[in-house]
């Protein structure tokens, strides 16, 4: 027997997709900057990482750190993909569409002034006053475009629907 149950018609797993491919770009981003400023290509990783490790992350870079800074990354990444999509679901303004490339760099821009100016100055102040405000902005709305590039279109009618196997 076969059961078909209609889902929320949220894309999560798009959107954590999203979330973690725009991630990838903007930490790209923030370590070429950082490299062409001097500061050392693994610097951006490192502030991450100081959310851990404190200033200890900044002295010594090490595998752990890089772990520690990759990973929060990609895990703040999928969860802000995933807080996107529910935006589309829910603001009337956000059709589906090309106008949600605009609603990505919107909302990579609230996220940065979000992190920049309230967030890491509670959560890791070495980030907050190590980060270029402007290369810190454009990483972000990088992040936004590419996260909302996966949520482009509604799922399809037989995405929204799962099938289950009743034994």
């Amino acid at each position: 027997m076969t059961i078909q149950t209609q889902t929320t018609g949220l894309p999560i797993g798009r959107a954590i997709l999203g979330g973690l491919i725009g991630s990838v770009a903007m930490a790209m981003w923030a370590m070429a900057v950082a490299g062409a400023m001097g500061m050392g290509f693994w610097t951006p990783i490192q502030l991450i990482a100081a959310t851990w490790y404190g200033p200890a992350a900044m002295m010594h870079l090490s595998g752990g750190v890089i772990l520690a800074g990759l990973m929060t990354h990609m895990m703040m990444g999928a969860l802000l993909g995933i807080i996107l999509a529910i935006a589309f679901r829910v603001l009337p303004g956000l059709a589906p569409g090309r106008a949600r490339l605009l609603g990505g760099v919107v909302y990579g821009l609230v996220v940065w002034v979000l992190m920049q100016f309230v967030i890491l100055k509670v959560v890791d102040p070495i980030m907050a006053s190590h980060m270029t405000p402007w290369a810190f902005a454009l990483g972000h709305m990088m992040f936004g475009i590419v996260a909302a590039a996966f949520l482009l279109r509604q799922p399809a009618a037989h995405e929204s629907l799962r099938t289950v196997k009743a034994s």
